[in-house]
């Protein structure tokens, strides 16, 4: 066995020690050598369409990985390492084109190793006019603009390759405790250095600084004061309870105390449906949110489009708020890390001493009227349909606009992961991103299936991704709500508004354009378009359909201007803040 590596199969071979098998990327000349040493890094190379995709792929895959790590089917958790995903890519014009992904994963709490190959070390040094550069001689300037949406870098331009392993190592640990995305600038002349094989060896040093005891229990003592003079309390689950590791706790506390729980949009899929507790999402200003005396907030992100125009923010007053390191009752903030914490509150906790009387939220799939066979597929009527057609340990993907605000309303089988963005919201992110949640289910043999949302605006700004879950053979349903334009835009701004549009596409011929292979046994896709609600209902009782293998796109015609009915005062408040002065 050999005594020493090359620093590129050191750096790949990191990312599997975190639960990483697949680095998603687009090669480059200042890559390429690097890129040489996967196979003996064992971890699998997914070569994108484009760098955005790559970025949003890699986000999807940590999203899902993270997701594996701790959810069994009986929710009991697994032993395995923390998750990241990864992308590689190339100097100034790579990099600059996954960015929007980098910052999206920055804004909502997911670990990505982001790469870069860069010139050598020399050309660093003379500030050598290279290709892909500002002609300036100021070769780190995209190392400056990644600096603003990462938690930490690593800058491989050392002397000793043994040195810029421990650099790389030191910022693994960040990507993991701080669950954000880190930077690692690797010129293109270092990357054959040998470093000695035995530090892989050395476990990566994931700790986490104790909780200070005498603050903790104060803390804990205070929280359940509060819990036990509550007379109207309520529970809010949003998203960053996924990377921050809370849904084991949260449901736990919800089961042990029953109080009330909702979610906001970025939430769906952290709450155990089932609870009797459970209220349904936050989608406006509810009698319960408005007169509860306590809000236990759970991996807040409370932006405008995660909190219906802010209108579902408990006062201060009345809140506790659980993130990642703090923890804030009312206007205090304590920095102390959540998990542990809540850890040691469930077992404070006594069952409850009362009942709390609260009326469930009215959703789609409770509300909706069975249509005629021959009807057009509405909004309220196709989540209400959904709702049931899911399956336990499905991963759902909530494109931007009509879906996301849409799929909240779905009932949802316990267990079953949501993506849905919360406050990056970028168009686009939702297709590129279910390839990455497929790769990691293929990877780290992830049960259920990976369903995407997809309205036909996003869809065409990434559409190529549908090209790399082809080329990959991976398994990915993808049900896109084809209302001729940017539906949610048009409630906001200019229904009848010519930039809401979007050209016509026929969408279930994409796949075979895109390279996907005829009658295939081993890789079967599936097309459909429908437009009625019998050709809806056809499509979900085909049982090649709901298998859990392969690539099937349904194209779905609905109408232009038609969201869901729950949607309509929000989006007419949000569209009266967008035009305040």
């Amino acid at each position: 066995m050999a005594t020493t590596i090359p620093l590129a199969q050191y750096i790949f071979s990191r990312l599997r020690q975190l639960n990483c098998y697949s680095i998603h990327g687009v090669p480059g000349d200042y890559t390429l050598r690097a890129l040489d040493f996967l196979p003996a890094s064992k971890i699998r190379w997914i070569g994108n369409a484009n760098e955005l995709c790559a970025g949003y792929a890699a986000d999807g895959y940590a999203r899902a990985a993270a997701v594996a790590r701790f959810t069994t089917a009986t929710g009991s958790r697994k032993a395995l390492p923390p998750s990241v995903g990864a992308l590689y890519t190339t100097y100034g014009v790579g990099e600059l084109s996954a960015i929007n992904a980098v910052a999206g994963s920055y804004a909502e709490s997911t670990p990505v190793v982001h790469i870069v190959g860069t010139p050598s070390r020399k050309q660093w040094q003379t500030g050598a006019c290279v290709h892909h550069s500002l002609s300036d001689g100021n070769l780190g300037v995209y190392a400056e603009m990644e600096r603003r949406i990462t938690c930490a870098q690593a800058d491989l331009r050392c002397d000793d390759a043994q040195e810029a392993a421990s650099i790389y190592d030191r910022v693994l640990g960040q990507c993991v405790r701080q669950s954000k995305p880190v930077y690692v600038n690797m010129p293109s002349d270092i990357v054959s250095s040998p470093v000695p094989a035995a530090l892989l060896d050395r476990p990566l040093d994931l700790s986490i600084p104790a909780n200070d005891a005498a603050e903790e229990d104060k803390v804990i003592s205070t929280i359940l004061a509060r819990i036990q003079a509550a007379e109207r309390p309520l529970i809010i689950a949003d998203g960053l309870s996924y990377p921050f590791d809370f849904i084991a706790e949260l449901n736990k506390i919800a089961r042990v105390t029953s109080i009330p729980i909702m979610c906001y949009s970025a939430g769906k899929g952290v709450v155990d449906e089932s609870l009797p507790s459970w209220r349904g999402p936050l989608t406006g200003p509810t009698e319960l949110s408005t007169t509860s005396d306590l809000a236990l907030l759970f991996g807040p992100l409370l932006s405008d489009t995660n909190t219906a125009a802010w209108s579902t923010i408990p006062d201060a007053g009345v809140s506790i708020s659980f993130a990642l390191d703090t923890v804030t009752i009312g206007d205090r903030i304590h920095k102390i890390r959540s998990k542990p914490l809540l850890e040691k509150l469930i077992d404070r906790l006594s069952s409850p001493q009362r009942s709390y009387s609260t009326p469930k939220q009215h959703t789609t799939n409770e509300s909706a009227r069975s249509p005629s066979p021959s009807s057009a597929i509405s909004q309220d009527n196709f989540w209400a349909r959904m709702s049931s057609w899911l399956k336990p340990h499905d991963t759902l993907l909530l494109a931007n606009g009509t879906p996301l605000i849409g799929g909240r309303d779905m009932r949802l089988p316990t267990p079953t992961q949501v993506i849905a963005s919360g406050i990056w919201c970028s168009i686009g992110q939702m297709l590129p991103a279910a390839q990455g949640v497929a790769a990691a289910s293929r990877d780290l043999a992830i049960p259920g299936r990976t369903i995407l949302f997809e309205g036909d605006g996003s869809f065409q700004v990434t559409c190529q991704s549908l090209s790399d879950i082809i080329w990959y053979r991976l398994d990915v349903t993808i049900f896109l709500v084809n209302n001729a334009g940017y539906a949610y835009e048009r409630w906001l701004n200019g229904m009848d508004a010519e930039y809401n549009d979007v050209p016509g596409w026929r969408y279930a011929d994409a796949a075979r354009f895109f390279g996907a292979p005829d009658n295939s046994a081993e890789y079967p896709v599936l097309s459909r378009k429908v437009a009625t609600w019998a050709e809806l209902e056809d499509v979900l009782a085909d049982e090649q359909i709901a298998s859990d293998r392969g690539l099937k796109l349904i194209d779905i015609v609905m109408e232009t201007d038609d969201v869901p009915s729950a949607s309509r005062p929000g989006l007419k408040r949000a569209g009266e803040i967008l035009r305040a002065s």
